[in-house]
């Protein structure tokens, strides 16, 4: 049995009308997914209204930790849970990609 990458969606949630924010994660999910890899959207897998900034955080850093790669889109930089992600990433040892290289390369 093949083992997928299993890749890991980054992207600036606070502050952004999360419609638009699960758009955009969704639409790179359709594509990652779309090229053979396997794609935790934290917009997606298991999205709960309400929880509290913190709750999010340790969802995500869980489901992160099971992906071998994660994809920083647009405006990251600008985000504490990206960087918290990010900070994650390189202490685990993960790939790390950005959206304008996977744009790119999964032309």
């Amino acid at each position: 049995m093949e083992n997928k990458r299993k890749v890991y969606i980054s992207l600036p949630i606070s502050g952004y009308d999360i419609e638009e924010r699960r758009d955009t994660a969704m639409k790179m999910e359709i594509r990652l997914r779309g090229c053979g890899f396997d794609v935790f959207n934290p917009l997606g897998d298991g999205w709960v209204e309400g929880l509290t900034t913190q709750q999010y955080m340790k969802r995500d850093l869980k489901g992160l930790l099971e992906c071998d790669t994660i994809i920083f889109l647009k405006g990251f930089n600008h985000s504490a849970g990206c960087h918290t992600e990010m900070t994650n990433a390189f202490a685990t040892g993960m790939d790390i990609w950005f959206e304008e290289q996977v744009n790119m390369e999964l032309k």
